[in-house]
């Protein structure tokens, strides 16, 4: 048992767990402003919004604690590198779906609805892995102190 409570205390086992609780925060938001407003784009955007903010929060706070007094400064760099990898993501959906799925498909021997969801996959745990990697390094990157 000891061991099960200390690998959950591991900063990559809470960074999963907390991305897996951003998720929820997703989908709900997304569910219930769809309800509400029954608009793609809008309940997109908040529900975006709502999850990177969520991130943001639980990361700074529960999987770095890191300790700096520039949140806004944090905030903005952590927003930017969402944005730049969903950015890739839409990109690579628009490159390897519809303009040339031909690339992935006759590469791998698969359908169409095989590759988009082997590409779904890649891009996910690709944007992870680079979130968990500029968290870490770039936003909340520990600080020396003087007396380090």
């Amino acid at each position: 048992m000891k061991k099960i409570i200390s690998l959950l205390k591991t900063e990559a086992i809470k960074y999963l767990i907390f991305g897996v609780l951003a998720t929820a925060v997703y989908a709900l938001v997304k569910w219930l402003t769809w309800q509400a407003w029954h608009s793609g784009w809008a309940s997109e955007t908040v529900a975006q919004s709502a999850s990177i903010i969520f991130a943001f929060f639980t990361n700074k706070f529960f999987v770095f604690q890191h300790k700096s007094s520039h949140l806004l400064k944090d905030f903005i760099s952590f927003v930017s590198g969402r944005l730049v990898l969903l950015f890739l993501a839409i990109v690579a959906n628009w490159w390897f779906i519809d303009t040339h799925p031909e690339i992935l498909m006759n590469a791998f021997g698969m359908g169409k609805n095989q590759m988009v969801a082997d590409l779904n996959i890649f891009i996910q745990v690709f944007t992870i892995v680079v979130n968990y990697i500029y968290s870490k390094f770039i936003v909340f990157r520990k600080t020396k102190t003087p007396a380090d």
